[in-house]
């Protein structure tokens, strides 16, 4: 009997670890990582408390202010995706974008909307806070004008 609870437990774990993560190509400390945390946050599993926690707070103000991640989403990064890839530009990341406590990034965005291919970038601008890495601002596309 205490076997059964037991295997069933451990099967209700292993279920539980079985979310859909997102597969980060970057050290936990390092801005492409909070960048990617905070898109993914954003477009994908929709969670404004995750996206407010990866932002500085005048930025997470902005971003809860919008009441739900796809607002924010549509009305400020101007984005909607029915499915997406999120990915860091690794030509982003010489020297000059990365002073000490500051870092700019282009996120590259690969999805689809109703259908149709849509592909995105947008620069964002970190700061690094005791340490760790905040969300600054979501610049516009560098590339759209």
């Amino acid at each position: 009997m205490l076997r059964k609870i037991f295997l069933s437990f451990f099967i209700f774990l292993l279920a539980a670890c079985g979310d859909e993560a997102p597969e980060i190509k970057a050290d936990n400390d390092s801005p492409e990582y909070k960048a990617t945390e905070f898109f993914y946050a954003i477009l994908i599993e929709d969670d404004l408390n995750k996206a407010m926690n990866a932002s500085l707070p005048k930025y997470a103000r902005i971003i809860k202010s919008y009441g739900s991640t796809k607002q924010f989403a549509r009305n400020i990064l101007n984005m909607r995706f029915d499915e997406v890839e999120i990915e860091i530009d690794h030509g982003s990341r010489s020297v000059r974008k990365r002073f000490g406590d500051s870092a700019v990034l282009n996120v590259i965005l690969h999805g689809k909307h109703n259908g149709n291919k849509i592909a995105d970038m947008r620069q964002v601008r970190l700061t690094k806070v005791k340490g760790k890495w905040y969300i600054e601002k979501v610049l516009d596309d560098p590339y759209a004008r």
